[in-house]
C-alpha cells in the first residue's frame, strides 16, 4: 500500500467554515472514516474507492472524483485553490 497523490489537491470548506486541502486518496480515506459528519451512499462509495487507490494507484483519479462526489452530497463547498480564489474575488 502506498500514498499517490492527486495531481491537483482538492480543498473542502467544511461545515463550520475551515478550509482544508486533501492532497490524495490518504488524506481523503482518513478524513471520511474519522471525521466525516454523515454517512450516505456518495460516503460509501469515497471510502471503498480511496481505499482501492491506497492500493492500486492507477485509480487515484477516480478516488479524488468519488470523494468530491461525497463532499457535495454533504453539502461541502469543494474544488481547487483557482476556483475558491475566483469564489473569493467574486464576493468583493
Amino acid at each position: 500500500m502506498r500514498e499517490v497523490p492527486w495531481h491537483t489537491p482538492l480543498w473542502v470548506t467544511l461545515q463550520n467554515g475551515m478550509k482544508r486541502q486533501f492532497c490524495g486518496p490518504y488524506d481523503a480515506l482518513d478524513f471520511l472514516e474519522n471525521e466525516w459528519p454523515n454517512q450516505r451512499v456518495q460516503h460509501a462509495r469515497a471510502v471503498q474507492a480511496c481505499r482501492e487507490a491506497l492500493h492500486h494507484p492507477a485509480y487515484a483519479s477516480s478516488a479524488r472524483n468519488c470523494f468530491r462526489a461525497a463532499c457535495i452530497e454533504a453539502a461541502f463547498a469543494c474544488g481547487e485553490a483557482g476556483d475558491l480564489i475566483t469564489r473569493t474575488e467574486r464576493s468583493r
